[in-house]
């Protein structure tokens, strides 16, 4: 009998499977990597979890990057899912030669016990004091991008809406960057309490705070230079276009779900010529020009990750094992306030 290995399907909305089958060779340029954790985002990855991904329904052309309806959607249950996988490297192709069995490295690789990956689209991790901390390269990839995009000036008044494990690192990059006040925003008390540790100058709850109003008071009736909008939440995106001063930016960096009827419009966007920014980590802000790359950003990620190395294992608040995948998922689905960063780990 062949060798096999574990992976995670998800099979339907919110249903989940983890399956045994056949582990293959890796080929000439690629290599096998055996993993070691993995995260489960709560951003991007939830919305797929829960069906509500586009690709479950529709077809995006890859000429006109145009999404439709289509009886023939670009995935299909069951399909594997996940990018943050970290993991030592077991064998390699014939023609690899710049890593070594035993390194230690992260890939864009869905769950599972095993990844068969191309050598060059690895990132070698080197030596990072707790290789938890790896599986954190792609949620801070999406952060610094983020900060990238709003480019914000020394001294700007910057609001993160949204502080699960992205919008904490984007309230550390802020304050890096330069800014004078950091309003932070989040229905749950730890999540601001960590921001707050992380560098926010003020902290609101939507539930019992009026976030623009706040924040006009804050800032001498300005509003906010750059909004950083990072929950997802359609309520909280009519929220920062509220909260934005006028010719304020909104940066956008949720996967939104779901449909978005709610979506407002015609005030404040309209009288206070707010811009509004998507900001997708595929590719880097084209205004710094073409020195920029997302090879360059993720140099800098791997810095950067060293330098938070104690705010990235705080951020860690449940481990399981691949068998109990599906309790960190409803977890995260359920919204349960103290959770932050659920790690697979496949060494339980």
């Amino acid at each position: 009998m062949g060798r096999t290995t574990q992976s995670l399907y998800f099979t339907g909305p919110r249903e989940l499977d983890v399956r045994e089958e056949p582990l293959a060779q890796p080929g000439a340029n690629e290599v096998l990597i055996e993993a070691i954790v993995s995260g489960i985002s709560a951003g991007t990855e939830l919305n797929v979890f829960r069906g509500y991904a586009p690709q479950w329904r529709q077809h995006m052309d890859p000429v006109t990057r145009l999404f439709s309806a289509t009886a023939d959607p670009d995935w299909k249950w069951p399909a594997r899912y996940g990018y943050t996988l970290v993991g030592r490297v077991v064998e390699r192709g014939s023609a690899v030669t710049h890593l070594r069995e035993g390194d230690l490295v992260f890939s864009y690789s869905p769950h599972g016990a095993h990844a068969i990956v191309a050598a060059n689209a690895v990132v070698p991790l080197g030596e990072i004091a707790n290789p938890e901390l790896g599986a954190f390269f792609a949620n801070f990839n999406t952060a610094y991008n983020g900060v990238l995009d709003a480019a914000i000036p020394l001294g700007a008044d910057v609001v993160v809406s949204g502080l699960g494990v992205i919008g904490q690192l984007v309230t550390r990059l802020v304050k890096r960057a330069g800014a004078r006040r950091i309003i932070a925003v989040d229905r749950l008390g730890p999540r601001r309490d960590a921001a707050r540790a992380g560098g926010a100058t003020h902290v609101l709850d939507p539930a019992t705070d009026k976030v623009a109003e706040t924040v006009r008071e804050l800032t001498g009736g300005r509003g906010a230079d750059i909004v950083i909008e990072v929950s997802g939440a359609a309520p909280a995106l009519n929220e920062a276009i509220r909260t934005a001063g006028y010719n304020g930016t909104v940066v956008a960096m949720s996967w939104y779900g779901g449909t978005f009827e709610s979506l407002q419009l015609s005030g404040e966007f309209h009288h206070n010529r707010t811009r509004i920014i998507s900001s997708q980590v595929g590719a880097v802000n084209p205004m710094l020009g073409p020195m920029w790359s997302v090879a360059r950003r993720g140099e800098i990620v791997r810095e950067l990750m060293d330098r938070y190395a104690g705010d990235l294992a705080g951020f860690v608040t449940h481990r399981i094992p691949l068998a109990q995948a599906g309790q960190g998922y409803r977890l995260l689905d359920q919204g349960v306030p103290d959770v932050l960063q659920v790690i697979i780990d496949y060494r339980k």
